[in-house]
């Protein structure tokens, strides 16, 4: 096998653990194992390795020194960070687009959702919800401002793998999404903000209370 086979194994591996991470199949805190990532996707342990330690640079998982690699953990002060700072990116996005920004590429973003059945997994929906708003940011015209959203990304998609229960049916935060929208195309920063707000707002209360519950169980 060529080293060029090695790294392509080692990306395919690793592109199938990053959905497994995002579709909620690994709880905060989890053991991935190389040996048993090796076995459960048929590769070599040395690849199974190498994917794994993918994973950690983009800050997916986590390994203290001699130990297993984990899925990344949050406590309930990461979370009000994340969203403290997401606030700061996408509300000022929103001001920015409700001032007459282009909407076409959120329009098309919101249509890949609609796309989204409820017997998919969870993963394409959040991939759908983390594209439609990185549309919004993308849209303010700010490279600063999208370079912002993309630092906190890796940390935002784990957390919607944690607001899976959130949701019972995606067409419910399709449906919300669909809200928010029409507030951005009407222009109304005022009301676009203020459904902006709740929208967070809840997810973070619904994160904060699953975090502390896993803390809890920890100890």
């Amino acid at each position: 096998m060529t080293i060029n086979e090695v790294v392509t194994v080692a990306d395919a591996v690793r592109i199938r653990l990053e959905r497994s991470l995002l579709a909620g199949d690994y709880s905060a805190g989890a053991r991935v194992k190389d040996s048993h990532v090796a076995q459960k996707l048929g590769v070599a342990r040395p690849t199974a390795r190498v994917a794994v330690q993918s994973l950690i640079a983009e800050g997916f998982l986590e390994r203290e020194t001699g130990q297993s690699a984990r899925v990344r953990r949050f406590s309930v002060q990461d979370v009000a960070d994340i969203f403290r700072v997401r606030r700061l990116i996408e509300f000022e996005a929103v001001r920015s687009v409700c001032q007459g920004a282009n909407t076409e590429p959120i329009r098309e973003s919101l249509a890949r959702f609609s796309e989204v059945r409820d017997e998919q997994d969870w993963e394409t929906a959040a991939q759908a919800d983390m594209g439609f708003h990185a549309a919004v940011v993308e849209a303010a015209g700010s490279q600063r401002l999208s370079r912002l959203f993309q630092t906190i990304s890796t940390e935002i998609r784990l957390l919607m793998a944690l607001l899976r229960p959130r949701y019972l049916h995606v067409s419910t935060l399709h449906d919300e999404h669909t809200e928010l929208l029409s507030a951005l195309i009407a222009g109304n920063p005022d009301k676009a903000l203020k459904l902006w707000a709740a929208h967070l707002d809840d997810a973070e209360a619904f994160l904060s209370t699953r975090t502390q519950e896993e803390v809890s169980r920890e100890h």
